[in-house]
């Protein structure tokens, strides 16, 4: 499996983990949506640069 869809699938159970935990914990909560919020920004990255190779195109007289 390629690194985007891993980080981006990682880091929204992250953090939406660490949302549900700030009820109860608040740092540990904060600690977990920032490092999910970063995984998921790191991802959007990974995905984007990934391009299709381009097409020879056919000169037509």
């Amino acid at each position: 499996m390629k690194t985007g869809p891993i980080l981006f699938i990682t880091g929204l159970l992250l953090f939406m983990l660490g949302i549900y935990l700030s009820t109860y914990i608040a740092s540990l909560g904060v600690l977990l949506s920032v490092g999910g919020g970063m995984m998921l920004g790191v991802s959007s990255y990974f995905m984007g640069t990934h391009q299709v190779k381009q097409r020879k195109r056919v000169k037509r007289p």
